[in-house]
């Protein structure tokens, strides 16, 4: 099967072919990886790929899912259903108002406060898992209502770690 990935901010082609039980074979820009892979909780994910064996940390993110794979983070969504949505004014994820971490984490520091006027790509919280700092940035412009954590606190993927409300002006640009 194929699809076309965006990752972070990058287009790509992707064949995915299933190849028994728990593995496929997946070819990336003329790279081919032979994966075999195990949910380890609705979070985690055990892979091995060409041999070397790695976790991957899922969270929901709006219309895409963070996966943080060795103390790095990359946003992944489906470009072909993203051009889809264009056409949509509104649909599940549409309102999204929360910032959540990738994998179980420790917040290392809290950027913002209530009240702040954020931009979309704007730091908000940095969180530290495996050694590697995450800074989780605000999915559009908008405003602060809420922070839920302090530095030091322990988090988990799916952890609402600061609300935000939608700037309207912004909005009206994507309706």
């Amino acid at each position: 099967m194929e699809y076309r990935l965006k990752i972070n901010e990058e287009i790509l082609p992707v064949e995915v072919e299933n190849s028994g039980e728990e593995k496929i074979k997946a070819v990336i820009e003329e790279n081919q990886f032979n994966v075999s892979y195990k949910a380890i909780d609705d979070h985690q994910i055990h892979l091995v790929v060409n041999g070397q064996a790695v976790n991957a940390y899922v969270s929901d993110q709006g219309d895409g899912k963070i996966i943080a794979i060795r103390g790095r983070s990359y946003f992944v969504q489906d470009a072909d259903l993203l051009e889809q949505n264009k056409t949509r004014k509104k649909g599940p994820g549409a309102n999204l108002t929360e910032v959540t971490p990738p994998m179980p984490a420790v917040v290392i520091s809290v950027v913002v406060r209530q009240g702040d006027i954020v931009e979309k790509g704007q730091a908000v919280v940095i969180v530290s898992a495996m050694k590697m700092e995450t800074t989780l940035f605000a999915p559009f412009n908008g405003t602060i209502t809420k922070v839920n954590v302090a530095e030091g606190d322990k988090v988990m993927p799916g952890d609402i770690l600061v609300d935000m409300d939608k700037d309207e002006s912004e909005e009206e640009v994507l309706s």
